[in-house]
């Protein structure tokens, strides 16, 4: 009665939305700077303590050996699967406020060359 605290449980049912996020290494000639990966950290750390929180529901882990001519490479990461009930107003707010363009290399590459004369 009194005094009592509610429990809260996580029910894998009540998730509507699911964030993949992957700290570490993917591709070779891609390797995340430490800046790049605490980013990827405390994206992680504001899903699990901002509002609506969300639950991690699942992790993958991938570990490879690449050969590059006479080096090889270790390529590393985690992926985190985190749940939550709905979207997150904040992610919405930051996908909407990124700019959603893709630069074209070969007109890039005419411009470079007609400059550069």
């Amino acid at each position: 009665m009194f005094g009592q605290v509610a429990q809260h449980t996580f029910d894998i049912t009540d998730v509507g939305h699911i964030e993949r996020i992957v700290v570490g290494t993917v591709e070779p000639d891609k390797i995340p700077t430490e800046q790049e990966n605490a980013n990827k950290m405390a994206l992680i750390n504001r899903c699990l303590t901002e509002f609506p929180k969300g639950r991690i529901i699942g992790t993958e882990r991938s570990f490879s050996l690449v050969r590059i001519g006479e080096h090889q490479v270790v390529l590393e990461c985690v992926a985190y699967h985190i749940g939550f009930k709905k979207r997150p107003l904040w992610m919405i707010e930051e996908q909407a406020s990124k700019q959603d363009f893709k630069v074209d290399q070969s007109k890039l590459d005419e411009i470079i060359a007609a400059h550069s004369q």
